[in-house]
C-alpha cells in the first residue's frame, strides 16, 4: 500500500471513530426542539480565503443571540487529505447543546504550503466565523479547538502558540491521537504510514525547510533549521504555564503517532501546572476503536470542558 493510500485508510478509520463518539455517545439531556418553533442558522462551504480549500461550515444554536461559545473541529489526514464534511452531523449535535460549532478545510501541505500557512488558515477561518456569527447578533469570544490526528496537532499548536493573536480566544483544547513531537525518532523512522524517506518528505513540507536523508542522519546542511522549524510546530515544545486546559486521548498501541510522545506532553503539562486530562486507550491504535470506556470518557470530557470553559 502506498504512503498516500495508508493515510486515506487511517483517516477513514478515524472518521468512523469520531462520528461514533458523537452519534453513539450519551445525548444531551434535553427535549428535542419543535422545528416549527425553532430556528437554526447554518452556513455551509463559506469561503474564508482565495484558495479552493479555504472553506468552512458553521452552525449556530437555535435562536442564538448574545455571547456564545464556539467549538471548532479540525479534520485529520496527515495534513494532505481529509475534509470538514465528516463533521456535518457533529456540528448540529453541538449546536443543539447550545454552542456555535464550525469545521474548516485548510490548505494541504505542499512545496509552497507549510504549517505556518495552515496556522494562518485557522486564524482566517476564525475571523470569518466571527463575522458570520455577528451578522446573526451572536458574539463569539471563546473557542474550544478539537480534532483528530493532524487536526489535533493543529488544534494543540494553535491553542498553545497563537492564542494571543487569535480572533477568537482559545479557552480549551481536546486532542484525539494528535502528533505532539514532530522531531521524535519513533515518529519519523518507525511510522506505519511510511519509511523515513516518506516521512521526511512530509515533514519537509510541514517545516518549510528541507533536508535529505543524509543531512538528517549526519545533522548537516539544513538540519539545524529544519529541526528548529519542526520544534516550533510541535505542541510539546510550546508548553508553558499559560497553556489552556487540555484533554489528550491516545492509543497505547498507536503505530503512527507514538504513545510516548503523548505521554511526554502529559508530563510537560503536569510540570507547568496546566489543567489537563490524559485518557489512555490501552487496546487501541491510531483509530482509537477498541476501548469503549475510554471513548465514553473522551466524550464526557469534551462536553465537560465545553461546559466549564465556554459558558
Amino acid at each position: 500500500m502506498s504512503f498516500f493510500s495508508r493515510i486515506i485508510a487511517f483517516f477513514m478509520s478515524v472518521i468512523a471513530f469520531f462520528s461514533g463518539l458523537f452519534s453513539g455517545g450519551k445525548k444531551p439531556a434535553e427535549p428535542t426542539p419543535d422545528p416549527a418553533e425553532t430556528k437554526t442558522y447554518t452556513f455551509y462551504d463559506c469561503a474564508y480565503g482565495s484558495d479552493a480549500r479555504q472553506t468552512l461550515d458553521l452552525v449556530l444554536p437555535e435562536n442564538a443571540s448574545g455571547e456564545t461559545g464556539l467549538i471548532l473541529f479540525i479534520h485529520g489526514g496527515a495534513w494532505i487529505s481529509g475534509s470538514k464534511d465528516q463533521y456535518r452531523d457533529t456540528l448540529k449535535t453541538a449546536a443543539r447543546m447550545g454552542y456555535a460549532a464550525a469545521a474548516l478545510n485548510y490548505r494541504y501541505l505542499s512545496d509552497s504550503v507549510s504549517m505556518a500557512h495552515l496556522m494562518a488558515d485557522v486564524a482566517s477561518a476564525l475571523t470569518k466565523i466571527s463575522t458570520l456569527a455577528a451578522g446573526q447578533d451572536v458574539s463569539l469570544s471563546k473557542v474550544l479547538l478539537t480534532g483528530t490526528s493532524a487536526g489535533a496537532q493543529m488544534s494543540l499548536l494553535y491553542a498553545y502558540r497563537y492564542a494571543d493573536a487569535a480572533p477568537i480566544r482559545p479557552a480549551a483544547v481536546v486532542s484525539f491521537c494528535g502528533p505532539t513531537d514532530l522531531t521524535s525518532e519513533a515518529f519519523l523512522e518507525h511510522n506505519e504510514l511510511g519509511d523515513l524517506s516518506a516521512m521526511l518528505g512530509l515533514m519537509n513540507r510541514l517545516a518549510g525547510v528541507s533536508v535529505t536523508e543524509a543531512e538528517y542522519r549526519d545533522h548537516t546542511g539544513n538540519y539545524a533549521a529544519w529541526l528548529e522549524a519542526l520544534r516550533s510546530f510541535s505542541p510539546l515544545y510550546q508548553v508553558g504555564p499559560g497553556c489552556v486546559p487540555t484533554v489528550l486521548g491516545h492509543g497505547r498501541q498507536d503505530t503512527i503517532v507514538p504513545f510516548d510522545t503523548a505521554a511526554a506532553l502529559d508530563a510537560a503539562l503536569a510540570g507547568q501546572g496546566v489543567t489537563h486530562e490524559f485518557v489512555i486507550f490501552p487496546n487501541s491504535g491510531h483509530s482509537l476503536d477498541r476501548d469503549e470506556a475510554a471513548s465514553a470518557r473522551m466524550y464526557d470530557l469534551l462536553v465537560g470542558y465545553a461546559e466549564a470553559y465556554l459558558k
